[in-house]
């Protein structure tokens, strides 16, 4: 989740998740110990201790008591684990700081022969895989407890596992469908290609994902930092691929708002010195008409940087709350977003459904196979 100053935001999505899962486990006996990561070592969002994590969870809760431990196995763990009572659950410091959890292990066996998994599983009678948004991660933490304990997919996987399969089901029964796509990185553009060769599948783009599919279109038009920052972040030959084959089915912005605040044309971009910082109005008003028409909508990221004060996304994202169309939002910096606004609650009782996936939804309805699924699943198999 974002970090801002060292401090995370307390109205998160994903941690509104986690409490509600954490109580229900509670009220039925069962006392957790929390594994959980915060960025990774060396960025900007990393943060080794998750005592924040658990303060705002326990606040979001009814009365579960969520300790922090500085630890991540070894007597220090082992002690706080053994204290824990009925109505109380314990964090662990951020899983990212051992070494074994990106250690690259080739195997699940390999995973639960390491030194995290075999200290971390005797302190604990079953794991809970309730980390939706990692489906698509190979990391130690997601599936090493898997071969050596009872193991089990957790109540908020169980229901974004529910929505993703709704979801591809309306994609393959031919519903017309826009993704809103944005944010600021290009990873997902992958997944994003696999779902557009439906032909009804309409892609609107903003952020650093629609800089890169007009950056493929009108290069002329991006100069100065412009250029150097697009053509620095990868993913352009994935973009040019989404263009060359989907055509008029990927909408990219033909306007722009700079981090100046001027407006900017595509043939007045190469004329300015600011950065791109969200859509314009006339992107705004196409992307309107391409959800009027949708039977579906995913949001699936930020047309610009809603955390900077820039509104189009806010803009967007009321219109797309009125539609008739089934509507869907995914997690990380989309589900930031509404909730950062408040409009998280009226988005739900608006029949919207939200989940704490993102990059993983988009995986999985693109059909790429997900690693911990696939682990659970050979789990199954073998008994």
């Amino acid at each position: 989740m974002p970090v801002n100053n060292g401090s995370i935001s307390r109205n998160n999505m994903r941690l509104k998740a986690c409490a509600k899962s954490l109580q229900s486990y509670s009220d039925n006996g069962i006392i957790p110990i929390i594994l959980g990561h915060q960025g990774r070592r060396g960025d900007d969002d990393y943060l080794e201790s998750m005592e924040q994590h658990a303060h705002v969870i326990e606040s979001l809760t009814r009365g579960i008591a969520v300790k922090y431990s500085g630890s991540l196995g070894g007597e220090a763990t082992t002690r706080a684990a053994a204290g824990l009572k009925n109505g109380e659950a314990l964090m662990l410091k951020n899983v990212r700081d051992d070494d074994d959890e990106k250690a690259g292990f080739k195997s699940v066996k390999e995973m639960s022969d390491s030194r995290m998994v075999r200290s971390l599983s005797g302190i604990a009678d079953m794991f809970i895989n309730d980390a939706p948004a990692t489906m698509h991660r190979f990391d130690t933490s997601l599936a090493g407890f898997i071969p050596v304990m009872p193991s089990y997919l957790g109540l908020q996987m169980e229901y974004e596992l529910g929505v993703l399969g709704e979801i591809s089901s309306n994609i393959r029964s031919g519903k017309k469908t826009a993704i809103i796509f944005g944010g600021k990185k290009w990873e997902k553009f992958d997944y994003v290609y696999e779902i557009a060769k439906n032909s009804n599948v309409r892609v609107l783009c903003g952020g650093v994902p629609g800089q890169s599919i007009r950056y493929i279109t009108n290069k002329e038009s991006f100069t100065g930092s412009n250029e150097k920052f697009i053509t620095g972040i990868g993913g352009l030959d994935t973009a040019a691929r989404l263009v060359g084959e989907f055509g008029d089915r990927v909408v990219a912005p033909t306007d722009f708002i700079l981090e100046n605040g001027e407006h900017a044309t595509l043939s007045e971009l190469g004329r300015k010195d600011s950065g791109i910082a969200d859509i314009g109005d006339e992107t705004i008003e196409r992307f309107f008409k391409e959800i009027d028409g949708a039977e579906m909508i995913i949001y699936a990221g930020p047309v610009g940087r809603y955390e900077k004060g820039y509104n189009q996304t806010i803009r967007l994202i009321t219109r797309f709350m009125g539609e008739k169309a089934l509507n869907y939002t995914f997690g990380g910096n989309s589900a930031d977003s509404v909730d950062d606004i408040g409009l998280d609650r009226a988005y739900d009782l608006l029949g919207g459904k939200r989940i704490t996936s993102g990059g993983s939804a988009l995986a999985f309805i693109s059909g790429k196979e997900l690693p911990v699924l696939k682990a659970f699943e050979e789990q199954q198999q073998s008994r």
